[in-house]
């Protein structure tokens, strides 16, 4: 049995027996926390429960109690900020099958935690669009897109690091889609002015996108190489450095060593 249908065969009865204060230790317990890694196997294990039942009036009350729990403190490398990182999973995982108004609450949310300062909140943020990417990839185009114009630097950043999925890259269109993403986001760099590059929120972008673009390029490479050419004509350090980093990745080096040494011969 795996660790993570361990856990989820813990949950579930709790979950139908509205055990909230049981479900709220289960997970606080095992969260491994502080450490340098929370229990991702736990994350899922919660998140699957709201994959086949539906959420009724309980659930989406304790998922929202999860998601402001500790949040009055600083959380950061602590148990309590394992349950909003629970919630925002779970929320995920059961979008595909809510109704529309509470398909808008939970894509607020999202885009609300993609600002929080917490690095792991807004992790949290790129699995649960993942987990939508999963079930229905379709759905996640128009959700971007709708953010696009007024995206913020850390939205940038959920997008990029939610696409940059392996398992639903083996559709081309959704690679091509990716590709057209990290186009308009690499414009969107290039307009940066300095004071905004020297913030934490571009930093947490740039490296975002020194690997991801990497992702894209080894799903699609055809076209993903064709994308590093165009862009490493572009005369910008940060643009630069965004390309090189991916230029460097195990995943194209290894397969694709001529056409990442065409392009690095042009970068320099």
């Amino acid at each position: 049995m795996s660790k993570r249908y361990g856990y989820f065969s813990q949950i579930e009865p709790l979950l139908l027996n509205q055990s909230s204060r049981e479900i709220e230790q289960l997970l606080l317990n095992n969260s491994n926390l502080p450490g340098p890694r929370s229990n991702l196997e736990l994350v899922y294990a919660f998140a699957d429960h709201f994959r086949s039942n539906d959420l009724v009036t309980y659930k989406w009350e304790l998922l929202q109690r999860f998601l402001n729990f500790g949040l009055d403190s600083d959380p950061h490398n602590s148990p309590a900020e394992f349950l909003p990182i629970c919630a925002l999973v779970a929320l995920g995982t059961f979008y595909i099958k809510a109704e529309s108004s509470i398909q808008k609450q939970i894509v607020s949310i999202l885009w609300d935690f993609a600002n929080n300062s917490n690095w792991r909140l807004r992790e949290a943020v790129a699995m649960s669009f993942q987990c939508i990417e999963e079930q229905d990839f379709d759905l996640i185009p128009p959700l971007f897109n709708q953010r696009i114009n007024d995206v913020s630097l850390l939205e940038m950043r959920a997008i990029i690091a939610a696409l940059a999925h392996p398992p639903v890259l083996k559709v081309e269109p959704n690679s091509v889609f990716c590709l057209l993403i990290s186009d308009i986001f690499l414009s969107k760099v290039v307009t940066l002015d300095v004071s905004k590059r020297k913030t934490e929120e571009f930093r947490v972008l740039r490296k975002g996108l020194e690997y991801s673009l990497s992702v894209f390029v080894a799903s699609l490479p055809a076209k993903g190489f064709a994308f590093l050419s165009k862009w490493v004509m572009v005369n910008d350090t940060d643009i630069k450095k965004i390309l090189k980093s991916n230029l460097g990745k195990s995943r194209l080096t290894k397969k694709y060593e001529q056409q990442v040494n065409e392009v690095l011969s042009m970068l320099k």
